[in-house]
């Protein structure tokens, strides 16, 4: 007799192994993610250091565009509020706290991609306008993405978690790798990006 597809019953994994495959996964993600930001950042030194005919700040030699440090400021506060949320709710004993911490932070990384995509309608510049430009957009436009990513992830673990009532602690420790591996790419990128430039 066969079977058709979608009608025999998949068996669940034991919830310890589970556990494990996702903690693993979320390094594997978290390193993933860290080897492409290195493109950037070696974009930025590369481009920099060649500064082809003086284009690198703009598009003409001498002018150079700027970006509005307030805004990437609150995205910098925003994000590492929100990791900072997740290590204190991971930290707290008992799950009272896990789901309002949990929320804040998802909150918080939600205004920081809201103020990113505000800040692009900002922008007096576009990635024709020099090295920097080009890195800039590219470097936090991919950031935005990964971060909202990130924050679906984050929204599934406390539906998850508000739903069923089940624990996610480990759900939340393996999501807490990533989003601490991209708020430290956010620290890296504010400082190329807005202090160095």
């Amino acid at each position: 007799m066969s079977v058709r597809a979608g009608t025999a019953p998949i068996p669940a994994e034991h919830p310890v192994v589970e556990s494990r495959i996702v903690s693993v996964g979320s390094y594997l993600l978290a390193a993933g993610t860290t080897f492409f930001f290195i493109a950037f950042l070696f974009a930025f030194f590369y481009l920099r250091a060649v500064n082809s005919n003086g284009l690198w700040g703009g598009p003409k030699p001498g002018h150079h565009v700027s970006v509005p440090t307030v805004s990437g400021s609150v995205i910098l506060a925003c994000i590492l509020a929100s990791v900072a949320l997740v290590r204190i709710g991971l930290a707290a004993r008992g799950g009272g706290l896990l789901w309002p911490l949990g929320a804040g932070a998802l909150l918080l990384g939600l205004g920081a991609v809201a103020v990113q995509c505000w800040q692009y309608t900002d922008l007096a510049f576009g990635t024709e306008e020099g090295g920097y430009a080009s890195v800039y957009l590219g470097w936090t436009g991919f950031f935005t993405i990964f971060s909202f990513g990130a924050l679906l992830w984050l929204e599934m673990i406390l539906a998850t978690a508000r739903r069923t009532g089940a624990s996610v602690r480990s759900d939340l420790a393996s999501f807490s790798v990533f989003w601490s591996t991209l708020g430290a790419v956010e620290i890296g990128a504010f400082i190329l990006l807005y202090a160095v430039k």
